[in-house]
């Protein structure tokens, strides 16, 4: 019997827990999914504790449907930027903020035009955003006192399952690499990082490689895995494009869900000077660099939702993009209803509808969303190339991936032959095939089906055009919003 790696993808909307042989076959899975809370413009809230038992609720579906036996280890994946403040027992203090959280957007935006800006940046592999627990923590020390001296340790949603699971303060290299308070240099706490956060090292928990290992402590809900190794891994950006089969240097890939990303792997820190790139540690030997929106299919869901009622998604895109011809008739949109991330790190950044004309439906506007946010994609897509070089190959991945349309659309806005692989999630596969790894057992990917998407040349010229429109139309508004 082939031995089995259990995946636990905990990410923004949902947590996916994956039962994942050693060829790459996934033989059980469960799904649990959760809210977000928004209770005032700006803020992005979940309960810490509704996740750990969705996390719990995940395997306990999975240990039901094989034999723990051949399961050789669990291994975490895990959304980036999230901070809880928690007691001496690990207890939720406070509400997670997750990544979409701009709270803090008055301190990001003192510290990115300061002079320490970029070189905590280069430093830590973070952008300066209030995406990142660096900023999210001066917030919290300012605007929130109380909590924040109560406080015994500021962690991520996977500190806080991984905690409760196994009794240990513990947090990936990957993670850390994604909080703006890490040396991604010397894999230690930022000095300098700290200070200006007011927080201490004994107030974070302890950095480790993504190939930790624990053993559950005394958790009764999961007892049948008392005998099963955990491994602590890494963040889902990191892990999908190893999950994506994408760690060679000229392989691009772009990851489109809820949110989205562009990233490449490479062997050592990228240097950009102009700081609008990440740069996340996976491992001893690979970092991923690369830029985020924040802006994917939660901004179609929030048109559906606002502008259609019962509509669904997958009807939409498919009514979009076989009725309505590319460039939605003139009409133009800015997708930024969350803010955003790269390039611009604008988190005041908003919507915008342009050049609306009477000929224009609801179908136009939800195709100008579509081809708003493949234009932001070809945006990070060019500052990334810019900096690591031009790719060979573009591989995507995420939610996008079951809309051939909406596919289609971005290989013609980025003029490039794309590659989509079939398969499950590339976060999820990412964290079983690290998990083999770590325990020294062979795992190879199977069953990825190759779908290849060529542009079409007279939408492409379209496309062309539009894009330096929307340019021209965040440059124009920029000190608007």
């Amino acid at each position: 019997m082939s031995s089995i790696v259990i995946a636990v993808d905990i990410g923004t909307t949902s947590t996916k827990v994956l039962a994942v042989t050693s060829n790459g076959v996934v033989v059980a899975q469960h799904q649990v999914f959760y809210p977000t809370s928004y209770p005032i413009p700006g803020y992005a809230e979940q309960d810490a504790n509704e996740i750990l038992a969705a996390v719990i609720t995940g395997l306990q579906a999975i240990q039901s449907q094989i034999d723990l036996a051949n399961t050789s280890a669990i291994v975490f994946s895990s959304a980036m930027h999230s901070v809880v403040g928690v007691n001496e027992s690990g207890a939720a203090i406070s509400p997670l903020l997750i990544w979409a959280d701009t709270r803090s957007s008055a301190h990001a935006k003192q510290l990115r035009n300061s002079s320490i800006g970029l070189q905590v940046h280069h430093q830590t592999g973070t952008p300066v955003h209030p995406m990142s627990p660096l900023c999210k923590l001066m917030w919290m020390r300012d605007s929130d006192p109380d909590l924040f001296a109560t406080a015994y340790k500021f962690i991520s949603i996977k500190e806080f399952v991984w905690y409760h699971l196994t009794g240990e303060f513990c947090i990936d290299y990957s993670i850390a690499s994604a909080t703006g308070l890490f040396d991604i240099h010397t894999c230690e706490w930022s000095k300098e990082a700290l200070q200006l956060a007011g927080v201490t090292i004994q107030r974070l928990s302890k950095p480790v490689r993504a190939t930790h290992r624990a053993k559950i402590n005394s958790n009764k809900l999961i007892a049948g895995y008392q005998h099963v190794p955990l491994i602590i891994g890494a963040s889902d950006g990191c892990l999908a494009q190893l999950g994506s089969n994408a760690m060679q240097p000229g392989t691009l890939t772009i990851t489109l869900g809820t949110s989205g990303a562009v990233r490449r792997a490479a062997t050592r820190q990228i240097y950009d000077p102009s700081g609008k790139l990440f740069n996340y540690l996976l491992t001893d030997n690979y970092t991923v660099a690369g830029g985020a929106t924040n802006n994917g299919t939660a901004v179609m869901n929030w048109f559906i939702k606002e502008f259609t009622g019962d509509e669904k998604l997958p009807a939409l895109v498919t009514q979009a993009c076989s009725t309505i011809p590319a460039g939605s008739e003139g009409l133009l949109a800015l997708p930024f209803l969350q803010g955003e991330r790269a390039p611009i790190y604008n988190p005041d950044a908003r919507g915008v509808f342009f050049n609306i004309g009477m000929q224009h439906s609801r179908l136009h506007f939800a195709r100008a969303i579509l081809e708003s946010i493949c234009y932001e994609l070809k945006w990070i897509a060019e500052s990334v190339e810019s900096v690591c070089g031009h790719s060979d190959k573009i591989v995507i991945s995420g939610g996008i991936i079951h809309f051939s349309d909406w596919v289609q659309m971005l290989a013609d806005v980025l003029n490039r032959e794309v590659t989509v692989l079939s398969g499950h999630d590339a976060s999820a596969m990412g964290a079983a095939h690290l998990g083999f790894q770590t325990m020294g057992l062979p795992f190879q990917f199977s069953n990825q089906i190759h779908a290849f998407y060529k542009p079409e040349s007279s939408k492409a010229l379209v496309y062309k055009d539009d894009y330096g429109r929307f340019l021209k139309l965040y440059t124009a508004l920029q000190e608007l919003f």
